[in-house]
């Protein structure tokens, strides 16, 4: 039977967003395949680097420790030589281009927009060597229509070529609010609007920092996650004076964070998915949002929009939601929106297309 290998090299890596959705989705699939009766079962592994930055909570697929490093060169050179045999399955933006049968995960073509801000090496890297990836994949998949638009027109790969994995959104339900974050941030009688933090210039932060400008939304305050107060001063960018700055937190701080809020506002001017806002709707906060990149494709109308560049639209559009019937309704529609949105979804349709790649003789077989 042909084996499926999944390219874990990411867990070497930050617990970033990329990463976090590759995770998601071998552990959704492990899970389907742990439900299979076992002569039904592919044989699946996964190849793990031995220094890990978080650990993969796997029960079917087997998980392979490669002492040889997770560095490019590993990726490229060594990665084909062990996965030679088997179906090659990447989910993190990268893969070996010698390895001809495999499956990519492309999450957007953001390395390609001038205002990405990628360091210019990893720009000039990613676009010379991702091109090459793609072409060389039996499938190249994607995280929204928007972005397997700008895969096609930017020479990344073409349409016939990539197909639709929308995320899910789902996790943030698997863990209790931890209401106590909102106390530590002195946020227990304090109306505010949550917004994550990043100083990228296609983040857009900037906009909603001059909505907020000399209180003007007052009495509500803007609470930022993420990114800090210096990187953003450092970035050129002016937060006012009372932005309440909470830095890193968990799943469950977020939560208690969204159920609080009067609203989130994600004033990105381009996203090839755009998680924060469906997580934001499925704990019943109202998003604000630009009407950039993927975000219309994934919010549709449960959302409002404002402007990418008038601070007035923001507010405006902030204000509006003091109205109780447009807030009920929007609190609704998100909430409805967000739920089409799973990861068992996500992992089932990546299943599929991977059972797709293998040599239908070997599907159910494991004498050969």
């Amino acid at each position: 039977m042909v084996p499926i290998y999944f390219n874990g090299k990411f867990y070497a890596g930050s617990l970033n967003g990329v990463h976090r959705v590759s995770d998601r989705l071998i552990r959704e699939i492990d899970t389907l395949i742990a439900r299979m009766p076992g002569s039904e079962r592919p044989v699946v592994r996964l190849l793990l680097p031995q220094e890990r930055q978080f650990e993969p909570q796997l029960h079917a697929i087997e998980a392979i420790e490669q002492v040889e490093g997770h560095s490019q060169k590993w990726e490229q050179m060594i990665l084909p030589r062990v996965a030679a045999d088997g179906l090659l399955v990447n989910l993190a933006n990268l893969a070996p281009i010698r390895h001809r049968r495999k499956v990519l995960l492309l999450h957007d073509a953001q390395f390609l927009f001038p205002d990405s801000s990628y360091p210019w090496r990893q720009r000039l890297g990613y676009r010379l060597l991702v091109p090459r990836m793609a072409r060389s994949s039996r499938i190249v998949l994607t995280v929204s229509d928007y972005s397997r638009q700008m895969l096609d027109l930017l020479g990344v790969a073409p349409r016939s070529l990539t197909q639709l994995l929308y995320n899910g959104c789902d996790h943030i339900h698997e863990v209790a609010a931890d209401t106590r974050v909102t106390n530590e941030l002195g946020l227990a009688d304090t109306p505010y609007v949550l917004m994550f933090g990043s100083p990228k210039a296609y983040k857009n932060v900037g906009v909603v920092f001059a909505a907020f400008a000399a209180q003007q939304l007052a009495p509500l305050r803007l609470v930022v996650v993420g990114g800090s107060k210096v990187a953003h001063e450092q970035a050129g960018l002016t937060p006012p004076g009372d932005v309440i700055w909470a830095g890193g937190v968990n799943d469950a701080q977020l939560r208690a964070l969204y159920e609080g809020a009067h609203a989130l506002a994600f004033p990105s001017r381009t996203e090839g998915f755009g998680l924060p806002p469906l997580e934001a709707m499925l704990c019943g906060c109202p998003a604000v949002v630009s009407p950039a990149g993927a975000i219309p494709e994934i919010c549709r109308d449960a959302v409002l929009y404002a402007d990418v560049d008038d601070p007035s639209s923001w507010r405006d559009a902030i204000r509006s939601l003091n109205d109780l019937a447009l807030r009920t309704s929007k609190i609704a529609s998100g909430r409805s929106r967000a739920r089409l949105f799973t990861w068992h979804s996500a992992g089932s349709r990546l299943f599929d297309e991977i059972m797709k790649q293998l040599p239908t003789d070997t599907i159910g077989d494991k004498s050969g």
